[in-house]
């Protein structure tokens, strides 16, 4: 008995393609329901600056204690 594989065959069957998710009504997802790519959103400049605030300003003050306990390490 020769197990090997033809050429071209695979010992896998197909896998249907995925089929799209659903919206409440039942009606498919497709790329038609998205906003289009012209549109942008812009949001308040207010909320932005508040958004990088949140993160920088722990993340800078994370950096700032890395820099102070690593400098011991070569002193």
């Amino acid at each position: 008995m020769n197990l090997s594989r033809r050429p071209g065959r695979s010992r896998h069957p197909r896998r249907k393609p995925p089929t799209p998710f659903r919206q409440r009504g039942g009606k498919p997802v497709t790329d038609a329901d998205s906003p289009s790519p012209d549109v942008a959103k812009t949001g308040s400049p207010v909320v932005m600056v508040v958004a990088w605030l949140w993160v920088a300003v722990p993340f800078l003050y994370g950096l700032y204690q890395l820099a102070e306990k690593s400098s011991k390490l070569f002193e």
